[in-house]
């Protein structure tokens, strides 16, 4: 017997699936070019992931406290809470959950824009924020 190659994916797939569904691993299929792809754990975290990296790189010009105790938020940004990050800036939301290549915040840090003064982001911060937004931007 000759199988179509409709045949062959029909018959992996549901095999495939069964397994994934029974070990419970959350994965996340990434696109990278058009013929690679490779598989990242789902469920970055904001409150363990994302906003220490906030807190380390950013809270200093939107949302801390400067020397004297005034709060500093230029732009108006927030980014001390996820609340307050969700409401965005006086432009307007800067996170499309979901979406990070849309996100106003992803295309600022990705360029080097941000953060203006102190250390830039590292790959791996990078990489958190960009999945965070991907995944969906939950408050989680």
């Amino acid at each position: 017997m000759i199988w179509t190659r409709f045949e062959v994916v029909g018959a992996l797939a549901v095999p495939l699936g069964l397994m994934l569904a029974q070990i419970n691993l959350p994965l996340t299929l990434v696109a990278q070019g058009e013929a690679q792809f490779s598989y990242t754990e789902a469920d970055v975290s904001f409150s363990e992931d994302v906003a220490p990296i906030f807190e380390g790189k950013c809270v200093i010009c939107h949302g801390g406290a400067d020397e004297n105790g005034a709060i500093t938020k230029e732009l108006e940004l927030d980014l001390t809470s996820y609340d307050a990050l969700m409401v965005g800036s006086e432009f307007g939301p800067i996170v499309e959950p979901g979406n990070a290549e849309d996100s106003i915040l992803w295309m600022m840090i990705e360029a080097g824009d941000m953060p203006q003064d102190g250390e830039p982001l590292t790959m791996e911060e990078l990489e958190v924020i960009k999945t965070w937004i991907a995944e969906g931007a939950q408050n989680n």
